[in-house]
């Protein structure tokens, strides 16, 4: 994720080391993977055949559809190679309709 000059200003004025307080907590305690959370949220919205990384492939498609370049979707993303950001990045049919017509 990209972050702003203030903001790296900030991390590089934090302490080192790991902070005393934990930040992500939930009912006074840590946690520790999102996994299960994640699981009961797409079971109690009835959404099935659904992961965690789908979410990546989401806002990868999202971006390119904004209309940000790969350039900058690779460094937000941290994909180094495009044979690997091809694998995340989806071009729907109703795209390659629009594309070519109704062909397809």
């Amino acid at each position: 994720m990209p972050l702003t000059r203030e903001l790296v200003e900030m991390f590089k004025a934090m302490p080192r080391g790991l902070p005393a307080v934990k930040v992500f907590t939930y009912a006074g305690r840590q946690i520790g993977a999102i996994k299960r959370g994640f699981t009961t949220a797409c079971k109690g919205a009835g959404i099935e055949d659904f992961t965690f990384d789908d979410l990546r492939h989401t806002a990868i498609n999202n971006w390119r559809l904004q209309g940000h370049d790969y350039f900058r979707i690779m460094a937000a993303t941290g994909h180094k190679t495009r044979t690997v950001f091809k694998r995340y990045n989806t071009v729907s049919k109703e795209e390659l309709k629009a594309l070519v017509g109704e062909k397809i």
